[in-house]
């Protein structure tokens, strides 16, 4: 066997691997579906009190009712919730419980991006749009990465069932004439998470780095840089926030998402390794954003850019130390809440799920730990967003 016969069984081995994983997951329906949450969970997301639910529930039949379940708790599906946001805005009038961006505010591009793998980048930009989901917001996941890791976390086998043109190459390899509107229906994927979309992505993307520079070549005025803002014009009507999940370096793929981006997001575990990583994707950036600055001032002119603490270990007094150092240097650069390296995140990777899908069996305490951090980080994130909308 050769080494290229070699590595083409591995890779046909982690596509069996990952298939029976997401089968077993998701047995009987072999498809991947959301969990359902329980009535403390519902307030948290609506921002009442459960006592207050429990109340709308018995007082209002056209309220959503959720489903009984053992010990009398009662648990609603993800729908209910946003029928519930309607509901109660059609009754209060409200404008919290119509999150949707409004007239006048910009669509909102965050990047997730870190030039080290292993950093938690990924990890971060799902559950930060599973977040905006959950809480309403029409979201686009776009994943930039071959590895295509948020792809599978959403139930689809990139190998087996996604192809090329329904990954971000489709909009690189489009001609003029291509039809505009079914590129884009090809890309954008419904997933199981209502007002989340996906473009997902395989292998393929690899080869696209080479296309946008062989594009280049042949035409020294191609705007290689500006693909996916273009993109994000091309779809913006139809979103609120739009999440680009990056690969771990610095390539054509990469710089799009850049120059697209309205703010940024750098995860950074609190380890001296990542810390000299970051602080060279810091130098590129300053080279990168003046010469685009130079090409057009509204590229890579950011709305804000925060460095977010990701697989925090809050017992470990080395890292405790790093993340009070790294809070003391960067100041309000560094979002106070962190990502904290739990059982419960593991458990959920190993499920292949993210964590507002995971389901914990036993001991909650891990979860709780877990879900309270992330809730917290994406929360803070989300600001920044309103603020970039003019919102309080």
């Amino acid at each position: 066997m050769t080494i290229s016969e070699q590595f083409a069984r591995y890779a046909e081995l982690c596509a069996i691997a990952q298939k029976q994983a997401i089968e077993l997951e998701n047995h009987p329906d072999m498809q991947k579906h959301l969990r359902m949450f329980s009535t403390k969970e519902v307030a948290e997301v609506l921002g009442v009190t459960d006592a207050y639910i429990r109340q709308l529930v018995r007082a209002n039949p056209d309220f959503p009712q959720g489903t009984l379940g053992g010990g009398s708790h009662r648990r609603f599906t993800i729908e209910e919730i946003h029928t519930a946001r309607t509901w109660l805005f059609e009754k209060h009038g409200k404008m919290e419980y119509q999150p949707r961006r409004r007239e006048g505010e910009e669509i909102q591009v965050v990047t997730f991006v870190n030039f080290k793998g292993g950093s938690g980048k990924t990890t971060s930009a799902v559950h930060f749009a599973q977040y905006l989901a959950l809480h309403g917001y029409r979201t686009l996941l776009v994943d930039l990465d071959p590895q295509a890791s948020a792809t599978t976390l959403h139930g689809f086998a990139p190998a087996t069932e996604v192809e090329p043109e329904q990954t971000f190459a489709a909009w690189i390899r489009q001609d003029d004439d291509d039809d505009l509107t079914t590129t884009m229906d090809r890309m954008t994927l419904r997933t199981y998470w209502p007002h989340l979309d996906l473009v997902p992505a395989t292998v393929a993307l690899q080869q696209v780095e080479f296309e946008i520079m062989g594009n280049l070549r042949h035409d020294p005025r191609y705007p290689f840089y500006a693909q996916g803002k273009d993109f994000v014009d091309a779809v913006e009507k139809d979103y609120d926030v739009i999440v680009f999940d990056c690969r771990p370096d610095v390539g054509m793929l990469t710089i799009n998402a850049l120059v697209a981006a309205t703010a940024l997001v750098i995860p950074m575990p609190p380890s001296m390794v990542d810390f000299a990583s970051s602080g060279e994707f810091f130098r590129f950036m300053a080279e990168v954003s003046e010469q685009m600055q130079g090409v057009d001032e509204s590229y890579m002119n950011y709305d804000f850019v925060k460095i977010l603490t990701t697989k925090f270990k809050s017992n470990d007094k080395n890292q405790s130390e790093i993340v009070k150092w790294t809070q003391a240097l960067f100041q309000g650069a560094v979002l106070e809440d962190a990502m904290l390296d739990t059982v419960a995140l593991d458990a959920a990777g190993i499920a292949m799920t993210s964590l507002y899908e995971y389901e914990p069996k036993g001991n909650r305490d891990s979860y709780t730990r877990a879900i309270t951090s992330l809730n917290a980080a994406n929360a803070a994130i989300l600001s920044e967003v309103h603020i970039a909308w003019g919102r309080a």
